[in-house]
């Protein structure tokens, strides 16, 4: 029946549309005609049509943000434009994976590595993955720029970039507020206010509360353990304050300051049984070394309702604020100097459970005395009875860490056009310094040499209280200047555009080991350095005024780093993408039906990729390096837009990605297979958004979508012998409201929604040893939202 039901609602959303605005019908005119909507995006640098530009380039407005009930980048990537693919890291709500294009980062936690894909936040750059699945705060618009944008935006833009525009204030008074309650005792309060210009300043003020319980319990209740949170639970607060003045009608000065504080706990870790015959390259490590240590009852499609026992489990806290200035000045009709200045910090702490999904350590046939097991995280207990004097088994991973950043930077830009030439060109300063510690503890025991008794415990380490801790320190400095050019000759008639850009970059980063397996070390690591320029190009034709076609070369680069899994602290470095690409944007039928498609290839060299250097040490211990030779990225991007009535709207896209490693994968790790993790041959969204008539009462206003995607490595490494489950993509949405309701001056909006209305469970995050982090559930609830 569900699979019918899924039948039935993917052929429904599937009318012919696409995603490549994913926007609400646009207001009718006085004829009564409604189109799709057209954006004004500033993926360039400058304003323009999202049409026009000719990069693939996916805009969410915040109408279509509210129809989808997006309030994180989390959930507006579970139906994601093709080609993304996002994965919580380790089952976190506010650590995300953002993959592009077959651009990757198996591990975004690590302060001493670089991102793929560039999240900008007005423009400012943010450098670390903790806090990039905080709660939106009042966006006006989401740009998702696909391919590299290694000229405009620099260094970590190689797979492309994702731009969060929010509003301004506005100098009139005016404001919204919105109250959404759902099961899983989901709470959530946002106030957004505009006060009244006064000298020429215009202040607005954002708010912001979410929670909700944990998905998986944490139970039964073990009133011996220090902390017993239950797994995805969720808090968050925040708020953000932002000044616009304008002295004079040619500049205009804003200035914004946000802050914000996430607690949250990771989701449950599943562990289940492989599928049968599942590895051509030898025998699987049994997993019988679980035979009543852990029972493998979880399944890889049903989330599960309890943990198999009492775990300690804390939650990660993340706290960020930042700071902004930006100013413009309007030298000429034609020519404008913009500057982006900007603070940043960001600070992740907490203790992951893993839940025993990756590890059962034996301690011989006679055991050890409980002596030997330290106390760690500070809890001064391991939260057992007495009667517990032997431990034959140690599991139960809890992994600790401390990342804390601060950045700051600086970006002039000079945006101007003639007749014939638009051109922009800046200079560009960035800074960070990060500390990275962590740790790995072990929260359950077995008191017998059969491993069928565990009990959970507090945190506790072996052989000393430090055991395992490791600290680092990284500081990067960049400098950067930029032009690019459009040319649009006389002789074309306006329809040839050519345009010619160019990237200069100074790249430095230093790092330094301070603790290394709980002792003290002065450990200097190879300063990554890296002078480089960055082209791109492009031609665009204008087939009529509606059709506009274009052939593109970018290139970007990811800066290289050190793993602070790295036993001997190695440096590895930049990893290039050069890409070429061919597309084509229309709106047809009187603006009816908009058809953008794409076709592209990566050629990315000297890729980072992490493997076992010592075959026949510890398998946990992992190195990155780049590996010689071109892994290549082959793929095609469709995107529809369709209104067939007044009020109606659907959309459809479909990515396909395929890639090539080379042999170069095989010879550096050859007792594992090395994968390009995120790359799913099909994926597919469909949207419908349906606003009907509207009456003396309100307008009611229907959003249904859906996603898919084929099944794709979720980790860049297994080992022979080893089994880690492909990650995909199987999730139905819903919301309904009625809106419009008029109530004296204050307007009115009553939602209704249903997120993973089917309720299914598939993999999002994966990594070695036959373990998972599951979809969330179904969720839903209803909001209240009121504007003035």
């Amino acid at each position: 029946m569900r699979v019918l039901n899924k039948a039935l609602f993917l052929t429904v959303c599937s009318v012919p549309t696409m995603a490549i605005a994913q926007v609400t019908p646009a207001a009718a005119d006085e004829g009564g005609f409604t189109g799709v909507e057209e954006i004004v995006v500033t993926a360039q640098k400058r304003a323009e049509n999202l049409q026009n530009v000719p990069i693939a380039v996916s805009a969410y407005s915040s109408a279509a943000l509210e129809q989808k009930g997006a309030t994180n980048l989390g959930a507006l990537f579970q139906t994601p434009p093709p080609g993304v693919v996002m994965q919580p890291f380790a089952g976190s709500q506010s650590l995300l994976i953002v993959d592009m294009r077959g651009i990757t980062n198996a591990d975004p936690g690590q302060g001493t590595t670089e991102l793929g894909t560039a999240v900008y936040v007005d423009d400012v750059y943010l450098g670390r993955g903790q806090g990039l699945g905080v709660e939106l705060a009042d966006p006006e618009r989401i740009e998702v720029l696909r391919g590299p944008q290694g000229t405009l935006f620099g260094r970590n833009a190689e797979g492309g970039a994702i731009r969060i525009v929010t509003k301004k204030p506005t100098g009139e008074f005016g404001g919204t507020a919105k109250v959404t309650v759902g099961n899983y005792d989901q709470r959530r309060y946002e106030a957004h206010l505009n006060l009244p210009a006064i000298a020429g300043f215009a202040i607005k003020l954002d708010y912001l509360n979410s929670r909700h319980d944990g998905y998986t319990k944490n139970g039964p209740r073990d009133p011996k353990l220090a902390r017993q949170a239950d797994f995805a639970a969720y808090d968050a607060e925040g708020y953000r304050a932002s000044v616009r003045w304008q002295p004079v009608d040619t500049v205009t000065i804003d200035y914004a300051y946000d802050h914000s504080k996430t607690r949250d706990t990771r989701d449950y870790n599943i562990l289940a049984q492989p599928p049968f015959g599942f590895r051509p390259d030898g025998p699987l490590t049994p997993l019988a070394t679980f035979g009543g240590a852990r029972p493998l009852t979880d399944s890889i499609r049903r989330r599960t309702d309890h943990s198999w026992i009492p775990m300690y489990n804390a939650p990660f806290d993340v706290k960020t604020l930042g700071h902004s200035l930006q100013a413009e000045w309007e030298i000429s009709d034609s020519l404008k100097l913009r500057s982006i200045s900007a603070y940043r910090e960001t600070r992740e702490s907490g203790g992951g459970q893993l839940g025993g999904a990756f590890t059962l350590s034996s301690l011989g046939p006679a055991g050890q005395p409980i002596q030997a097991l330290i106390p760690g995280l500070g809890t001064g207990t391991l939260g057992l009875p007495a009667s517990v004097t032997r431990v034959y088994g140690i599991s139960g991973v809890v992994a600790f860490n401390d990342v804390d950043q601060k950045q700051k930077s600086q970006e002039f830009q000079l945006i101007g056009s003639t007749d014939q030439l638009e051109y922009v060109m800046g200079l560009y300063y960035f800074n960070e310094k990060v500390r990275d510690t962590r740790q790995s503890f072990l929260s359950i025991i077995y008191t017998d040499p059969a491993f069928s008794n565990a009990i959970a415990t507090n945190p506790f380490t072996v052989g000393s209280a430090t055991s395992g801790l490791s600290s680092q320190r990284a500081e990067s400095t960049s400098y950067a200047a930029f032009a690019q050019a459009t040319w649009s000759p006389a002789f074309a008639e306006d329809r040839l555009h050519l345009t010619a850009g160019l990237r200069y970059t100074n790249d430095k980063k230093t790092f330094l080991r301070t603790m290394n397996g709980g002792a003290a070390v002065n450990l200097v690591g190879q300063p990554f350095r890296e002078k480089r320029f960055d082209p791109a190009f492009t031609i665009a034709y204008d087939l009529a005024d509606n059709i506009h076609s274009y052939a593109r070369y970018a290139q970007a680069y990811r800066a290289g780093g050190v793993s602070v899994r790295s036993p001997g602290f190695k440096p590895f470095g930049a990893e290039v993408n050069k890409a070429y690409e061919i597309g084509v944007k229309s709106d047809l039928l009187d603006r009816r039906l908009r058809v953008n498609a794409a076709l592209f290839e990566n050629r990315i060299h000297n890729r980072q990729i992490t493997v076992q250097l010592d075959p026949t040490g510890n398998p946990a211990v992992t190195d990155t390096l780049n590996a010689p030779g071109v892994t290549r990225i082959r793929g095609g991007e469709l995107e529809i837009v369709a209104v067939p009535t007044n009020g109606l709207q659907t959309s459809l896209s479909y990515g396909y990605l395929k890639g090539r490693r080379p042999p170069s994968y095989r010879t550096l790790d050859p007792n594992a297979e090395v994968r390009i993790q995120s790359l799913p041959k099909h994926s597919v969204t469909a949207a419908l958004d349906w606003a009907f008539p509207e009456a003396d009462f309100g307008q009611f206003v229907l959003h249904v979508d859906y996603a898919m995607a084929s099944k794709t490595p979720g980790t860049g490494r297994v080992a022979f012998g080893a089994y880690a489950f492909d990650i995909d993509r199987d999730v139905a949405n819903a919301r309904f409201s009625l809106q419009n309701i008029s109530v004296g001056p204050t307007r009115l909006r009553v939602s209704a929604f249903v997120k993973n209305l089917f309720d299914t469970a598939y993999p999002v995050f994966t990594a070695p040893g036959a373990n998972a982090i599951l979809s969330p559930p179904r969720t839903y609830g209803l909001e209240l939202s009121a504007s003035f």
